[in-house]
């Protein structure tokens, strides 16, 4: 059995992974494993969005914000235009 090389995830996929999964809300662990990422790499990513304004953090739960949402429609536009390439 041969195995697939896995490759590098670019940031706008992780980013993308993580506004996907907090769209109802949720918790820090399971946005983790989602995305597959470490506890360093998860803290990095949702301080950097929610720097941005792109989620928020209420009692423990994350939350895409209306504008987190805009990016996902923006990011999943530029991936269909890009797939008929």
């Amino acid at each position: 059995m041969t195995e697939t090389p896995r490759r590098r995830r670019a940031r706008h996929d992780i980013i993308l992974e993580i506004l996907k999964n907090a769209k109802n809300g949720a918790k820090k662990t399971p946005l983790m494993y989602k995305a597959s990422l470490s506890f360093t790499q998860i803290e990095q990513y949702l301080n950097a969005l929610k720097k941005a304004g792109f989620i928020t953090e209420k009692s423990g739960i994350w939350k895409t914000t209306e504008k987190g949402l805009h990016v996902i429609e923006a990011c999943e536009i530029c991936l269909r235009l890009t797939a008929e390439v």
